[in-house]
């Protein structure tokens, strides 16, 4: 009578250490954290680029680049931020130019300069080949 005892006493101990730990815990991956934040405001930038008046879409690449820069230097999402910041530059030069802003110069030449900086061996940083490659990505239409 005594082992069936004991087996049903370590069944409940073993259920009362493993079930605890079986519990689904909240993702805090500071990684995937940084991705997400960089996925909504880059959505919103892009929307507000494509929708919104000239200041109001001037201001929202601005504070999206702000953001970028912020974390490029991260391990988690640095190469990613760098690429997007360079994408942003080419939008701002776009927009400066279509609302005949004062800026459109400043902005393709940053663009020009983060590319230069990436070294991407395998394509060129041309003004005409960067604004080429936002005007593709660009025929998506904002979420």
């Amino acid at each position: 009578m005594e082992s069936p005892r004991h087996v049903w006493l370590i069944v409940l101990l073993l259920v009362g250490v493993i079930v605890p730990d079986c519990k689904q815990r909240p993702t805090t991956d500071p990684g995937i954290e940084i991705l997400k934040e960089s996925a909504r405001r880059g959505d919103e930038a892009y929307r507000k680029y494509r929708t919104a008046d000239y200041q109001t879409a001037k201001a929202a690449l601005q504070d999206y680049l702000q953001f970028l820069d912020k974390i490029s230097d991260d391990p988690n999402g640095g190469d990613m931020a760098r690429t997007d910041a360079e994408i942003t530059c080419v939008r701002l030069a776009k927009l400066e130019e279509k609302n005949h802003g004062p800026d459109e110069t400043k902005y393709m030449k940053e663009a020009v300069a983060r590319c230069e900086k990436r070294d991407l061996k395998f394509r060129g940083c041309a003004e005409d080949y960067l604004r080429k490659d936002v005007d593709r990505m660009d025929q998506v239409p904002p979420k």
